[in-house]
Parts: C-alpha cells; sequence; structure tokens
C-alpha cells in the first residue's frame, strides 16, 4: 500500500527484487505469527484489549488505537486503544470529522502527520490539529483497515516527539493493519456479519456505550434518525471544545438535554 494523499490503491504484493521479495515475506509472516500466538484461546471479548496491547508493543509509536467506521447505522467508535491520550485522539477525529485517520480511510492509503505542530499538518486538519496538539500528540499515522471496496476502520498509531517511521517500519505497520484486518474480519463472520455485535457493552468501554445511549436518547426526544442525533452531538462537542464522550456523559445524566436548538 503506498503512502498516500490522493487517490487510494489496492495493497501490492512485495516486491523489488528476490531479495527484498523475500525479506518482506518473512517480516509478514513473523508479524502475523506473533499476533496469533497473542491471541491464541483469548475470549472474544477480550480480543480488542488484547490486540491493542500487542500492537503497541510491536510498533514504533507511544500507542495506538483501531477505530471502526459508522456502519449499519452504528456511529464510528474506539475499538480498542493501547492507553488514554490514543483513545482520546481517535475521539476527536470521530467528533471532529477530521484527522489523518479519517484521510487514511477516504483514500486507502497510509497516511503520515510527522509534526502536528507544522503549518502544513494545520492546513491538511485545521479542526484535528489544535485539540491533538493540545493533548499531547505530535505526530500521527494512520493505516486503513479492510480492502479498497470495504474499508471499515483504520489503525492509528502516535507519537510524543515529531517524526515519521523508517520504512520497514511502516512496513511492519501495514502488515499489522493486514492482521487485524483479519482478526476483525474473523470476529464478524463469528457474529454473522452484523458489526453491531462487535460493540455490544461487552466490547466497548463505557464511554462508547454512552455515546451509543445519548444517540438514542436524542433520536427519540428530536424524532430524527442516528445520524442526524450523531451530527447534533458532534456539533455540541466542537462548540464546547469537547469529545463526543464527553457531552454524551452528561447527555445521560440529564445535564444537557436537546429537546430544543
Amino acid at each position: 500500500m503506498p503512502t498516500a494523499e490522493g487517490g487510494g490503491r489496492d495493497r501490492p504484493a512485495p516486491g523489488g527484487g528476490e531479495g527484498p521479495a523475500a525479506a518482506a515475506v518473512a517480516r509478514r509472516a513473523a508479524v502475523f505469527r506473533r499476533i496469533m500466538a497473542a491471541l491464541e484461546r483469548v475470549a472474544p471479548e477480550d480480543v480488542p484489549g488484547r490486540l491493542c496491547t500487542e500492537l503497541a508493543s510491536m510498533l514504533p509509536a507511544r500507542g495506538l488505537a483501531i477505530s471502526l467506521l459508522a456502519l449499519g447505522g452504528v456511529p464510528g467508535s474506539t475499538w480498542c486503544a493501547s492507553d488514554a491520550l490514543a483513545r482520546r485522539l481517535a475521539d476527536l477525529q470521530f467528533t471532529l470529522g477530521d484527522g489523518p485517520g479519517i484521510t487514511a480511510a477516504e483514500v486507502f492509503a497510509p497516511v503520515l502527520a510527522p509534526d502536528l505542530s507544522s503549518a502544513r499538518e494545520a492546513r491538511r486538519w485545521p479542526l484535528f490539529t489544535p485539540p491533538a496538539l493540545r493533548a499531547g500528540a505530535r505526530a500521527v499515522y494512520s493505516v486503513p483497515l479492510g480492502s479498497s471496496s470495504d474499508v471499515f476502520g483504520t489503525l492509528d498509531l502516535y507519537r510524543d516527539t515529531p517524526g515519521i517511521p523508517a520504512p520497514p517500519e511502516l512496513a511492519t505497520a501495514v502488515i499489522a493493519a493486514d492482521a487485524a484486518t483479519q482478526v476483525i474480519g474473523a470476529l464478524k463472520r463469528r457474529d454473522g456479519g452484523d458489526v453491531t455485535v462487535w460493540l455490544h457493552p461487552g466490547l466497548t468501554p463505557p464511554e462508547q456505550q454512552e455515546i451509543h445511549q445519548a444517540v438514542d436518547l436524542i433520536t427519540a426526544v428530536r424524532g430524527i434518525d442516528v445520524n442526524e442525533a450523531l451530527a447534533l452531538l458532534r456539533a455540541r462537542a466542537f462548540r464546547e471544545d469537547r469529545t463526543a464522550a464527553e457531552v454524551a456523559h452528561d447527555v445521560i445524566r440529564g445535564t444537557l438535554r436537546f429537546d430544543t436548538d
């Protein structure tokens, strides 16, 4: 998969000569073996956390998250995160609809933001960059999950210092994303292809459960559909410089109402 800022393409097979090709195949096999060994005999409800922990231990980043896109009427969500900052960065992208992960899903290619404090990154993601910097991130890179015809999420990594991964490190991240795609695909097949099953209370953090509950409440109160309710939640979060999870918490507690504009 090429690093891109334009249109996405299917991931190419390893190549570049017999030596490099053999090394690429060996790297891919080693990454898959390590991930599958880590998930052996792990209960389905524990797979997200275990997968993120294993990926964080093998990839060149301070932390990472796996984010799922909005599918089947279910709001996009953070499937797992290695730490609080990784979760917050994923939640910011979900709240704002802006960031490297959003772009990576759109173009189906790795997207690198090596220095969030630069004017270039501020122009590319004007909504995401300021709060990401305030949260403590200095560099972010994202790799899409799925295929060019069926992108369902992203692997989002961050650093607390500027910089980009070296080519072999980026190659490992792409392989890790392929492995995560297979793991999530296996869970999807296990649950009959229903993405909502991945997001039931046993598989999601409390914050994400509250977003789903808040969207349901807004839908009922306003008589609107899920997408409109989610848009209202996101708009309120953006206006108040908060995350969607923080606004949802207030909705569930009853301290914030959406029955009027």
